[in-house]
């Protein structure tokens, strides 16, 4: 999530809308950097651009930005945006463009177990081998340290072209009261399975007595609950022992994807999957009347990258489930348009709760069309229709392809009636909207973006 962009307003040359303008946002490198990372799933092309551009994109302005700056962001998106291979790469850019030790960053980064084999393996991709260099050698030994016997054992992927004792051997972590057993056991190949549920299947276990077993126990991760409901279902457990599992979940790890993704799987278990999202999100509540604008626009229903089967639109819509538990009082807008006419449209939905927010989101669709965000014309809309008046803050969620700014239009979005107002993007393009006229522009699409609103307020 990026700092307040009150200083540096105006435009610059950038991709807007999927072509090249002059009045994309204006930033400085390491806002730039911040845009390409926190939202960004590496080695992944978006609808915009190439796995290579982008990838290419965040190694140039690596060269750029102070080398402390990077390993901050890398702990940022790994803690905040809960993200996996993004800020392994930052730190082998950061390592290896400017030299900084980078030990203690991945000891700290890497906080599971294959996480050091994804970074071995990006080493390989990158210099075709795992030659490492001293600090990262001791920064993944290092990272053992908070490693346990279940971790090891749940992660140990003995199955893969590199496993974890294949970085034991490279690295040579230094055995603590915590894994001494587990990493010898490792080694000598006698290490005991995790109790997990994939590890008593591979054994031969029943599915329906091995889910209804770590349910009692409590013993089935939060992740792995919301991944298995359809499992849970096609192995005959009964409604009552599924609603007890999805009672079960709470993780701080979890983002509002994994929740929509497991209510698409089992509609029927929304207001149980709802109320788990409840329980893990909502905390003190951020106070007021909130404008919550949702981006339905064409580039929004594109996948978020190659290997997803979710849109960005549904990142919007499961980030929007999510606010609804954290703002107190939410007006909900769908905003999209003409870009023929270059006309925006904008309509407000009844208000709601969580998941079940955007059963009417085709019929939506169809009403406004499936054009671009004109911000513009949404804030003078919001203004006309006597919406703004009542609000204490407008948030927009988009991928900030703004048409308004498109095809060169100077009028800026009046945000004057709002104490405060964001722009949160979901995207990883290089520019977005940036008219010097928010609050704060903030990039990603964890819970975490909630969380610097409510502290960036108090």
């Amino acid at each position: 999530m990026s700092k307040f962009n009150t200083k540096k307003t105006g435009f610059d040359s950038g991709i807007i809308a999927g072509t090249l303008t002059d009045k994309a946002g204006k930033y400085s490198d390491y806002e730039l950097l911040r845009r390409v990372t926190l939202a960004n799933l590496l080695f992944e092309s978006d609808y915009y651009q190439s796995s290579d551009e982008i990838m290419k994109q965040i190694e140039d302005l690596c060269h750029k930005v102070d080398p402390e700056k990077i390993i901050e962001l890398a702990i940022e998106c790994r803690f905040q945006q809960k993200l996996r291979h993004t800020p392994l790469w930052l730190l082998i850019l950061a390592q290896e463009i400017h030299g900084i030790s980078v030990k203690d960053a991945i000891a700290k980064v890497a906080n599971r177990p294959d996480m050091t084999i994804d970074l071995l393996q990006m080493l390989k991709v990158r210099n075709g081998s795992y030659k490492m260099s001293k600090p990262i050698k001791k920064g993944l030994a290092k990272a053992f340290d908070q490693y346990d016997e279940y971790q090891i054992a749940k992660y140990r992927k003995s199955n893969m072209e590199l496993s974890l004792v294949d970085v034991v051997n490279l690295v040579h972590p230094k055995p603590t009261a915590r894994n001494e057993v587990a990493l010898k056991a490792l080694v000598n190949d006698n290490l005991q399975a995790a109790n997990t549920w994939e590890s008593a299947l591979s054994q031969g276990a029943d599915k329906k007595e091995t889910f209804e077993r770590m349910i009692s126990e409590k013993s089935l991760g939060s992740l792995a609950i919301l991944r298995n409901v359809r499992n849970m279902k096609e192995a005959g457990l009964s409604r009552t022992m599924i609603q007890t599992a999805i009672s079960q979940v709470k993780s701080s790890w979890l983002t509002p994807l994994n929740f929509l993704a497991a209510q698409r799987n089992a509609i029927e278990y929304t207001a149980d999957i709802d109320e788990a999202m409840k329980n893990c999100f909502s905390g003190e509540k951020i106070k007021g009347t909130t404008i919550l604008a949702i981006d339905v626009s064409g580039s929004m229903g594109q996948i978020t990258s190659s290997q997803s089967s979710f849109s960005r639109m549904d990142l919007a819509f499961a980030m929007a489930a999510t606010g609804s538990y954290i703002f107190e009082d939410i007006i909900l807008v769908f905003t999209a348009g003409d870009d023929h006419h270059r006309v925006g449209k904008h309509l407000v939905v009844n208000n709601g709760k969580g998941l079940g927010i955007f059963n009417q989101a085709t019929e939506i669709n169809a009403q406004i069309g499936y054009g671009g965000i004109f911000t513009y014309q949404l804030c003078e809309w919001l203004k006309e229709n006597g919406y703004a008046k009542d609000a204490e803050r407008l948030v927009v969620i988009s991928d900030s392809q703004d048409i308004d700014a498109h095809y060169g239009s100077d009028r800026k979005p009046d945000t004057s009636p709002y104490k405060n107002s964001y722009i949160i993007d979901i995207s990883t393009h290089t520019h977005g909207i940036k008219t010097g006229n928010w609050t704060a522009e903030i990039n990603g699409w964890s819970d975490k973006v909630f969380h610097y609103i409510k502290a960036l307020e108090n």
